[in-house]
């Protein structure tokens, strides 16, 4: 295992090489891969945990991959634009950035926080991925705190570039899914071809803290259930809910 400053002075190094910048103020990138679970074990850390960074960096990161499939793509409609991006930079394809960038191996987090990142790591090699169970946010959260950092040390022009960068590599993966109708489209088309009706989605069973609340919806039609499924957010239950209907009834 590194000592601390050894480990600070190699990540500090790594991402001038990756991004091709000079750091000017190294406090905001230490801050940036300090995770609050990190804090609570080690006292005498003398950084503050990334979460300010992260609300800094989340606003840089909607506003440089905005422009960036505004440009790419002139002809879509908003109506496509905003489920694009929503989907360019979710939790999920941020934790994959992450590992692309190799905070994986740079973050100062709990062991406890540690074992979920090995825990999704070995998600990701699994042929299957539900993507609305998989995600890890500690990494996804330390991106956002990343581009937060650079955007303070280096202004908005160069967070812009390295983000735009980034996002090439997974925009075209991406722009494919996107361009595919979600499954809730697909029951609600079936829905009404058969019974002239949209299906209703419930809430059934919610836990966890608010910020973290996981949820079980149904989908039903003239009080018949179709389906139940399972997300980190009602979008993504509902979502879920949707498929395993159309799986079900073999609709398709």
């Amino acid at each position: 295992m590194y000592s601390w400053e050894h480990r600070k002075d190699e990540a500090l190094q790594y991402f001038e090489d990756r991004f091709k910048i000079k750091i000017r103020k190294k406090e905001f990138f230490y801050e940036a891969l300090t995770h609050s679970s990190f804090l609570n074990e080690n006292k005498k850390w003398p950084y503050k945990h990334n979460e300010r960074l992260e609300f800094l960096g989340d606003a840089v990161l909607q506003l440089s991959s905005s422009d960036l499939i505004f440009s790419k793509y002139p002809d879509l409609p908003e109506g496509v634009l905003t489920p694009l991006r929503a989907n360019l930079v979710n939790s999920l394809m941020l934790s994959k950035i992450a590992l692309s960038l190799s905070l994986d191996k740079y973050i100062f987090i709990s062991k406890g926080e540690r074992m979920s990142v090995e825990q999704f790591l070995t998600q990701l090699k699994t042929k299957t991925i539900d993507e609305s169970k998989v995600k890890c946010y500690v990494l996804a959260d330390a991106v956002e705190a990343l581009f937060g950092a650079i955007y303070l040390d280096q202004g908005f022009q160069v967070t812009k570039n390295v983000i735009t960068d980034i996002l090439k590599n997974f925009i075209d993966e991406v722009a494919e899914k996107s361009n595919q109708k979600d499954h809730k489209s697909l029951l609600q088309e079936k829905m009404q071809e058969l019974y002239k009706k949209a299906p209703s989605y419930k809430v059934i069973k919610s836990v966890g803290p608010a910020h973290q609340v996981f949820y079980t919806v149904s989908v039903t039609i003239h009080d018949k259930e179709l389906g139940i499924g399972e997300g980190w957010s009602k979008k993504d239950a509902e979502e879920k809910a949707a498929e395993n209907a159309l799986q079900e009834e073999k609709w398709k």
